[in-house]
This record gives structure tokens, sequence and C-alpha cells, in this order.
């Protein structure tokens, strides 16, 4: 067993408490795990080493900020404030219906014990991923969500992160559990406000009960010189609906890992993600998705454009086990460089155990079709707004999945 090696990211972490057996087992895990490497299969095109070298301080008390550019404006959500990692009553909307539970892990292991501890950490990877470990032993607070049978919640729930300290790292959690018939949006955002060299590690446990739906929203939109880790992991039982999109618009490196376990059959699950990166940002796509159980489909989408010297991941992977017949899986990722200098990796994977399916994958990148920049040109629309328009249609076509108009314009303004 390999011995993790101690750096600057653990000994900043070194303080914080261990609280639920949950935090203690997985840093036991932790101590035999070590950071990936370009030789890890995973991360062959990710390198960690710049994050993991920089010194970060935790906070425990929440600050005042203003947060007028990560408020969607119109957008029907309750929203829940989490600064440096910290929950802020000040900021967040506390006026949930009385149907649903919304609180902090602290509050939550209060009042929902027995919930709380037949859910958390059910489905998080602590003994292959070290940076979920990492979350599980250090996390300080989190938001905790739970829908019960046959609620349908109207409005969105917005789970705000804001890093407003350099050289911050904060471990969040979040726990979506929705049983039978329930309904729920969630949507997560990620920015900083005047905050550098900062390092967020976020893990989300999703639990989609028999018939329910989830659908989750991300945007990324942290300053240049900020880094973002987030897994998300999902478990799907029989006839549940779930979705995710994700829309990175900058950060200096971000690593997105979605991981779907459809236990369950006639479920539809879908994967959504757009990623527009500059200067030398680089940003990571991993996704997996595991069917189970027979007559299940899955959609996945990931768009890219890169331009300057930035540098972009994908990998999706496809698993049908033995006795999962009449699946039906799509895969597909495309990007467009903008630049000599960028980068882009992909590996679209399916490994297929079972005779009767229907799954494909695919990928493509290549720069701009001279032809169609020429016929804007002749139409009378400069080299320069022609490419700004080539670039919108790419990408309406991923921002077209995100059901709320609200959210798909405060996401286009982000990409300008």
């Amino acid at each position: 067993m390999v011995v993790m090696k101690e750096n600057n990211l653990l000994s900043s972490l070194s303080q914080m408490g261990v609280g639920l057996g949950a935090k203690n087992q997985a840093f036991e895990l932790l101590k035999g795990l070590e950071f990936p490497t370009r030789k890890t299969e995973d991360w062959r095109y990710t390198s960690v080493k710049k994050i993991l070298k920089k010194k970060y301080v935790q906070f425990n008390e929440a600050e005042k900020v203003g947060l007028s550019n990560e408020i969607v404006p119109s957008l029907d959500a309750y929203n829940v404030v989490l600064v440096n990692g910290v929950y802020s009553k000040e900021l967040s909307d506390l006026n949930f219906p009385d149907e649903i539970v919304l609180d902090t892990f602290p509050k939550a292991l209060e009042e929902h014990v027995s919930l709380i501890h037949s859910t958390f950490n059910g489905i998080a990877k602590n003994n292959e991923e070290v940076f979920t470990a990492l979350n599980t032993s250090y996390f300080h607070e989190g938001v905790f969500i739970h829908i019960p049978k046959k609620v349908k919640l109207e409005k969105s729930i917005h789970v705000i992160h804001v890093n407003t300290k350099c050289n911050v790292v904060s471990n969040v959690r979040l726990l979506i559990v929705a049983d039978e018939f329930s309904e729920v949006g969630v949507v997560q955002s990620f920015a900083s406000v005047n905050a550098m060299e900062c390092l967020t590690n976020s893990v989300t446990e999703v639990f989609v009960k028999e018939n329910a739906k989830v659908v989750i929203d991300k945007v990324q939109s942290e300053e240049p010189k900020n880094n973002l880790i987030c897994t998300v992991q999902v478990n799907q039982k029989a006839n549940s609906t779930f979705k995710i999109n994700t829309a990175t618009v900058s950060g200096d490196f971000v690593r997105n890992g979605v991981n779907i376990e459809v236990d369950g059959e006639n479920c539809t699950s879908e994967m959504n993600g757009l990623y527009m990166q500059k200067g030398i940002q680089h940003v990571d796509n991993h996704t997996k998705i595991g069917h189970l159980k027979p007559n299940c489909t899955s959609f996945e989408l990931y768009k890219g454009v890169l331009s300057d010297k930035s540098t972009g991941v994908f990998n999706g992977k496809v698993i049908v086990a033995v006795d999962a017949q009449k699946i039906e899986a799509y895969q597909q990722n495309k990007n467009i460089l903008l630049s000599r200098e960028a980068t882009m990796n992909a590996k679209p994977e399916l490994e297929i155990f079972a005779d009767d399916v229907k799954c494909s994958h695919g990928t493509t990148t290549g720069q701009f079709d001279d032809e169609a920049i020429f016929y804007l040109q002749t139409r009378g629309i400069s080299k320069e707004s022609a490419k700004k328009l080539l670039i919108e249609a790419f990408a309406d076509e991923v921002i077209d999945k995100v059901d709320s108009e609200e959210l798909r314009i405060w996401i286009k303004e982000k990409l300008d």
C-alpha cells in the first residue's frame, strides 16, 4: 500500500477537526492513497502538481460579501450561500416549504440523524478517489436536501459557493435525497469575489429513488487563478430521471467527475457539458455511467471551445453490465480550437457486456469552417463577429438543455 506523502495541501488541512464516523473512516483510507500523477490512467492528461504545492487556509466563519453577479436575475429559486466554504445565514433564503428538508449538516445531524447516516457517504468513492476522501475527511460544512415522497418542488434550490479570500481551501459537501415520485431542480454555482489561488473541492451525492426526477444545473465561473474540483456521485432507482448540465466558463484548473450508477429499470440519464477556456486554463471532464439493469437510456453531450494555450480533456465511459439488455446509450464530444496552441484530449469509451443494446460514441475536434465564415462575411458581417456567431450557435446546443430560460440567459452572459 502506498502511503500518501506530506505536502502543502495536507499540511493546510491538518488542523481541521473530524466529526462523523464516515470522516474517521475516510481519514484512515486517506493514509493509504496517493495523489494522482500522469501515470494514473484517469489523470493521464491532467497534472495536479500546481494545486498541491500551494499553501491554503480554511475559514470557520462566513464573511459578508455582495453577490450581485452570482444571484441569477428573475430565477425563481431558494438561495443557499456558502462563503469560503462556510454557510452564510445572512445571505441565504430560509423561507423553504415545510414539507422539504434543507439544512446545513450540523443542523441536519441534530434533527435528521437517521436519514443522514443511511445516505451520507453511501456512494462516495473514498477508497478510489483521493480528493473525495479529502473532502469526506475534512469538510467543514455542507448542505442536505431531502425531498419527501410525492413532493414536487416548483422552485429551484440554488446552492452558491463563493470564495472571497486568497489561498482559501473549501471542502464543501452536498447531499440530495429525492424520495419516490418526487421532483427537484438544483442549481450549483461556483464563483469568487476578489479571491486568488483558491481551491474548492466539492463532492455531491445524489439519491434518486423510484419514479423520482432530479435536475442539476452547474455553473463554474471562478476567477482565472482559482482551482475547482467537482465530483458528483449518483444512484438511480427504477423509473427515475436524472439530468446534469455543466457550464465551465472560467477557472485556472477545473476537474469535473460525474459518476452515475443506474440501479433500476426504465431509467433516463443525461449529462451535458459546455467548457470555454482561454489563456493557460485547463478543464477536465470525466464521466462514467454504469447500466446495471435493462431497459434504460442515457444521453451525453459535451462541447468545448478552447483558445490561446488552454487545454481540455474529455473522458467519457459507458459500462453496460451482462444482464442489462435493451440499453440505449449515446455519447458525443465536439470541440473547436481557436488557436494552434490550444490542445484537446478526448477519450470516449464503451464497455458492453450485453448483446442486445444500441450504443454509440464519437468525438470531433477541429477549427472553424472557413466557408461558413466567408459566407457570413459576404453578408456584411466582420470576421470576428462571424466567429462569435458560430461560437454561439455551437454552444447553444448544450445551453438549450437547461430548462430555465433565466438560467440560460445568465450562462450566455457569463460566456461573453
